[in-house]
């Protein structure tokens, strides 16, 4: 199991790199056309930026632009620029324009990060037809880009972006109530910019789909969301009565007037660019590898369940114990949970005739929810493992012994702790049961207290731990089924 657990945390840092924002503006900038945006004569150039991954992007830009970037402010997590202090593709230049603000500690909105959006937003209602601003946009920006609209509170918006992702709204339904709540998000802040010569938007995609509107709640781009929207919400999750009045008050008043907003818009980076990667790297090894999806979603306790089913029956069709059609048929059933599509089922399946002898890779990205209920230690991507590792071991499978799933944040960061996401098997289960502890791993799925389980078992080395990476486009599954010689 060890030296396939070594194989994984290899591809996955490799993958993070892929998607870093220097490997992206080099991919992207290739194009003419792109590369000239950047290159107008006689304009003065600005960046604005707000994300996980823009202190890289601005670097990126900085460097492209030089003397000609004329101001800018880009609002980052908390420990970014210590985090990188010493990583040369993270450093500004000692002569840059551009101001550096650092809030949103534990991916919530704060006190310094609405004093970069105001700074923002500021510098944005300043262009004139002499200026072309930069709009930087990556996962984590709807955080880090909080400005509630009047009479909302900032600790209001926390207490409303807590109940919800508590209750497991996903990050589109999150952003559906961020926006009509904020005086920036759903293009609102390209409108602010309205007067400038151009405005440019570069997007890392952090949501499956990469429905560019919601990416960070779409500061430059045309909302499409509805007070009805949000309110449907609300109801979905039994929210509506726990509002506060003044949340109440702007998501019930006539839905306001659209305006074009201004503006190109240019998606940089996406979760597939990673996944694209893994399957590369683990090809060039000899490994099979296929891309399922990046779509992956919904509550983490239903996909563990069809991860450790799609891994018996890949097992049992390579042991010639399941008929060819069976396998397909039953495969193509579990896309249902697993967000892939059918015609994947009939794929895999010939893949496995044709390569009996080699190991297996499965390749998916996406962002689950988990609903919280105890009061423990963890994240999604931990929680994900744990839950594959026991889902196999129940089974008592000798097959599904070398298994073994990796689950982890291509950001670097899994809930409010310090792992990026965790590695399962049934082999980790045995591993904790030979522990002699007081407390059964079901124990620690029910208090949603995965950081804590990884971190007794093994001596951490299930756990991914890369700190924060520069970067965000969700998570990355890599499902590994070596090739069973016996």
């Amino acid at each position: 199991m060890d030296p396939h657990i070594n194989t994984l945390k290899a591809l996955f840092l490799g993958a993070v790199n892929s998607v870093k924002p220097k490997a992206l503006f080099e991919s992207f900038l290739r194009d003419d056309s792109i590369k000239e945006q950047l290159h107008i004569p006689g304009k003065r150039y600005h960046v604005v930026g707000f994300g996980k991954a823009v202190l890289g992007m601005a670097v990126q830009i900085d460097r492209i632009l030089g003397e000609r970037l004329a101001s800018g402010c880009i609002s980052i997590p908390i420990g970014t620029l210590e985090r990188f202090k010493d990583d040369f593709e993270f450093q500004l230049s000692k002569s840059t324009n551009i101001v550096v603000i650092e809030g949103a500690r534990n991916n919530l909105p704060d006190v310094k990060a609405v004093e970069a959006a105001r700074k923002i937003k500021c510098l944005a209602e300043g262009m004139t037809d002499d200026d072309i601003l930069c709009v930087l946009v990556s996962g984590g920006g709807s955080a880090l880009l909080p400005l509630p609209k009047t009479p909302v509170t900032l600790d209001e918006i926390l207490s409303v972006i807590k109940l919800l992702a508590s209750a497991g709204a996903s990050i589109e339904e999150l952003n559906v109530v961020r926006i009509l709540l904020s005086d920036v998000k759903g293009g609102k802040l390209a409108l602010a910019a309205k007067h400038s010569h151009k405005l440019l938007s570069f997007i890392i995609s952090d949501i499956v789909g990469d429905p560019i509107p919601l990416i960070a709640s779409g500061p430059t781009v045309q909302a499409n969301v509805t007070n009805k929207a949000a309110l449907n919400i609300l109801e979905k999750y039994h929210l509506s009565d726990k509002m506060p009045h003044s949340v109440v008050k702007i998501i019930h008043h006539s839905d306001p007037k659209r305006s074009k907003v201004p503006g190109d818009i240019h998606l940089i980076g996406s979760n597939k660019i990673a996944i694209e990667c893994v399957v590369s790297e683990a090809s060039k090894t000899g490994i099979v590898a296929l891309p399922l999806t990046s779509s992956v979603q919904g509550n983490v306790a239903p996909l563990g369940k069809a991860y450790a089913e799609l891994a018996a029956n890949i097992r049992k069709f390579q042991d010639n114990s399941t008929e060819k059609h069976a396998f397909i048929k039953t495969v193509a059933q579990l896309g249902k949970s697993l967000h892939y599509d059918s015609s994947k089922a009939t794929e895999l399946a010939e893949i496995i005739s044709n390569n009996p002898r080699k190991d297996l890779l499965l390749v998916a990205g996406g962002e689950p929810t988990v609903v919280v209920q105890g009061h423990g230690s963890g994240g999604r991507n931990q929680e994900l493992a744990l839950r594959f590792s026991l889902e196999c071991w129940q089974k008592q499978d000798p097959s599904l012994q070398d298994v073994i799933l990796l689950s982890a944040g291509t950001d670097g960061i899994d809930g409010p702790t310090e792992a990026a996401g965790a590695i399962g098997g049934a082999g980790v289960v045995e591993q904790f049961n030979a522990m002699a502890s007081q407390k059964f791993v079901l124990g620690f799925i029910e208090d949603n207290d995965s950081n804590t389980f990884y971190k007794l078992v093994g001596n951490g080395k299930y756990h991914i731990v890369t700190g924060h990476t520069g970067t965000n486009v969700m998570d990355l599954h890599m499902l590994y089924i070596p090739w069973n010689k016996k």
